[in-house]
């Protein structure tokens, strides 16, 4: 039975993601991954709280599906370039604007 309860839930959060996902613009949660990647990268690289880089990780993870199962993208339409472009914007910054960032991005995608 235990079994059955994570499947559920599993199953309840994936019909959750469409719901997200057209609620969020695209390039919104393409600029999210892109944040994200970075500021657990600066965290970590700077020793930092391994429980905010978890947090950035799962929140990522959270992103890049909403993000892949996304039916209502426009003909010809990348995110990974414009995640690529974001990561390319976000080079150079601190550790604590990068996580700044990050957090302004949990709350613009709802986490």
């Amino acid at each position: 039975m235990r079994a059955l309860i994570p499947g559920g839930l599993f199953l309840a959060s994936l019909l959750a993601l469409p719901v997200q996902a057209q609620s969020v613009d695209f390039r919104a949660q393409a600029r999210c991954l892109a944040v994200y990647e970075a500021a657990a990268a600066a965290v970590e690289q700077g020793g930092g709280d391994k429980a905010l880089v978890k947090s950035f990780d799962q929140n990522r993870q959270r992103t890049a599906v909403a993000l892949a199962s996304r039916r209502d993208l426009p003909t010809g339409t990348n995110a990974a370039v414009i995640q690529s472009a974001e990561a390319d914007k976000l080079e150079g910054k601190g550790r604590d604007a990068l996580v700044t960032e990050a957090k302004a991005c949990d709350k613009a995608l709802g986490y």
